[in-house]
């Protein structure tokens, strides 16, 4: 599985699939990534400089889980 940022504007993830998001915004204060969809993707807006942009800028697929 690949770990690298997938730009949102070259491609979204499956439409069920649970992925790692990136904001460049400081929305959640410290944070600039939590776990959504693609709707996270879609729906999420911001305004900047008076315009509507997307929050999320790029995704990964998460990670496998641990093996025990």
């Amino acid at each position: 599985m690949s770990m690298e940022w997938i730009d949102t504007k070259f491609k979204l993830p499956d439409e069920s699939e649970r992925v790692l998001l990136y904001t460049p915004y400081r929305i959640f204060g410290e944070d600039y990534s939590c776990v959504g969809n693609r709707e996270s993707i879609t729906a999420c807006k911001t305004r900047i400089n008076r315009k509507n942009v997307p929050v999320f800028t790029h995704w990964m697929p998460l990670p496998d889980k641990p093996h025990r």
